[in-house]
């Protein structure tokens, strides 16, 4: 089954990096939405899940090359709600709708249902974004659907104190990896021009 009306998703192969996400055409995406709610349910659960699927590629491997055509048209304010609804019932039921090769075993399967519901959990979150957004231009604010984040604020208003020295932390380790990332750039530089200054006095 086509789930695009670009060009099919390659083999996965090597690069040296991820694409550059790219701004699809709006009117490509118009044309996807309608083929999307052309789809019965079956057939665009297995296209949003095979979405997902591909959001979990690694970051030296090619994402399909529509990627952004379909993530724009997924999580357009037409389809985010029933993509939310028909993602759930993906993630419930992975080996239908994202089945293993012949021959996986029990532990590539449970890595393979592991990595595919997480990924779904954050499309699910994108989705809730879009919706959310919605409603604020409606004039109100839409319930997180997402148990964890509903946990997670629970937590931030029963044990304040602990959240707050939390965030302390994850702020100071956002502070360290930008200092380390800042130092790795500078050395590079540097040894770049080392090496720049050395082949021209060996000339």
């Amino acid at each position: 089954m086509a789930a695009s009306k670009q060009n099919p998703s390659p083999d996965d192969e090597d690069v040296p990096g991820p694409r550059r996400w790219t701004e699809p055409d709006p009117a490509a995406v118009a044309e996807q939405i309608d083929l999307y709610l052309s789809m019965d349910n079956g057939e665009l659960t297995e296209a949003i899940a095979a979405f997902v699927l591909a959001g979990t590629i690694g970051s030296r491997t090619r994402r399909p090359e529509d990627y952004e055509l379909q993530a724009y048209a997924i999580r357009s304010p037409e389809l985010a709600r029933k993509a939310m609804r028909l993602l759930a019932s993906a993630a419930r039921e992975p080996d239908v709708y994202v089945p293993g090769p012949e021959g996986e075993s029990q532990n590539a399967r449970v890595s393979r249902i592991n990595r595919f519901r997480s990924r779904a959990d954050k499309e699910e979150q994108f989705l809730h974004a879009v919706l959310a957004g919605d409603a604020a231009r409606r004039g109100y604010f839409l319930a997180d659907s997402n148990p964890r984040g509903r946990a997670r604020r629970r937590l931030a208003d029963e044990y304040p104190e602990r959240f707050l020295a939390l965030i302390k932390e994850e702020e100071a380790e956002d502070t360290r990896r930008k200092a380390a990332a800042a130092a790795e750039k500078k050395k590079l530089k540097a040894e770049a021009k080392r090496a720049a200054r050395e082949a021209a006095a060996g000339r």
